[in-house]
């Protein structure tokens, strides 16, 4: 497996794992938003998936970013706002298990996407470090 797909698989079995988080989405935490019928909000999916080259200790690695999205139907930014938090305290400072970590998983930015009488949409972006092995 890459090691950006170790980063998604990493980020999204915490998030399901997490009570603060599923107890709100329950299974709702995706790869990709479902294409079937009416939104069951709120969810979570992955968004982009970046890597840069770089070498740790000579061997080569990738500095990892993971943006990931939570959508909400709710009136205000107030729910979408609260499970991005969330979220993010479960990912911040997680050590995957996954074999070619370097080191903890740490959130580098946050933002939302509101747009008046529309699905509110935050995102936060998750960052890595992973030897290619």
């Amino acid at each position: 497996m890459t090691p950006e797909l170790r980063l998604r698989d990493a980020v999204l079995d915490r998030l399901r794992a997490t009570p603060a988080v599923s107890d709100v989405v329950g299974e709702k935490v995706y790869d990709d938003v479902p294409a079937d019928g009416e939104p069951d909000l709120p969810w979570i999916f992955a968004g982009p998936l970046n890597a840069t080259r770089l070498e740790v200790g000579g061997l080569p690695a990738w500095d990892l970013r993971l943006r990931i999205f939570i959508e909400s139907a709710a009136f205000d930014r107030d729910q979408a706002w609260s499970l991005a938090r969330a979220a993010m305290r479960a990912v911040e400072g997680f050590e995957p298990a996954e074999v070619g970590f370097c080191d903890r998983l740490s959130v580098r930015q946050a933002g939302d996407v509101i747009s008046p009488l529309t699905i509110k949409a935050v995102f936060f972006d998750v960052v890595g470090l992973a030897l290619d092995i």
